[in-house]
């Protein structure tokens, strides 16, 4: 039953991987620049990562590794992703003090891919995180890095729920594709807002991350 499994699950990732890269946008595309009132802009990429590792297929269903005795559990966390930002000032010969940008909040929107249409909502997530970009200076650039939420427990466990209830539609392993759409918002040293926002598409269901 295992082998079963993991063979309809490996041919759904073969499957899968034509839509992480084939999509508009891209798995990881850069953000679109939001932050042109500030004098600066950003360019934000989103790399899905879990357990330490790129990983853009996010597990819902904790395996047993090893029934022991005692049984090993899998791993099992909330699936960050890698935020990386590029700021550059748009006129490099300004005298305009530009300031640091202190992002405050991001929210993540999950959206369906055109090939699972009918798979489970997943509700957006705000959160409250200060991530500080440097004011890049004359024709540099700063690069900041930080990590964020991809997938949390809590949508991890609803997840499971919604398809596994019979409601909803998947594939082998119960596995789904969504893009997830990052808004940023904050303010510069001087109280002016910006936002800025970037993407990343990622898989969804059942993984086997057993070491």
């Amino acid at each position: 039953m295992k082998k079963d499994k993991f063979f309809l699950f490996t041919v759904y990732c073969l499957l899968s991987t034509l839509f992480l890269f084939g999509c508009g946008g891209g798995a990881g595309s850069p953000g679109s620049k939001g932050t042109e009132d500030t004098g600066v802009e950003v360019d934000a990429t989103i790399i899905p990562s879990y357990r330490n590792e790129n990983a853009y297929s996010v597990d819902t269903f904790q395996d047993i590794c090893d029934p022991g005795p005692p049984p090993e559990f899998e791993g099992f966390t909330d699936h960050n992703a890698a935020l990386s930002m590029t700021a550059r000032l748009i006129n490099p010969n300004t005298n305009f003090q530009t300031g640091n940008l202190y992002i405050e909040k991001y929210k993540v929107e999950f959206r369906r891919s055109s090939d699972s249409i009918g798979a489970p909502p997943i509700v957006s997530d705000t959160r409250f995180q200060t991530i500080v970009i440097p004011a890049p200076t004359g024709s540099g650039t700063t690069t900041v890095e930080a990590t964020v939420i991809l997938v949390d427990l809590i949508r991890k466990d609803q997840y499971k729920t919604d398809v596994t209830s019979g409601q909803y539609n998947s594939g082998a392993a119960y596995l789904n594709n969504y893009t997830a759409i990052y808004t940023f918002e904050g303010k510069n040293e001087y109280g002016k807002s910006f936002s800025f926002k970037a993407q990343t598409n990622f898989q969804i269901g059942w993984f086997d991350y057993c070491d």
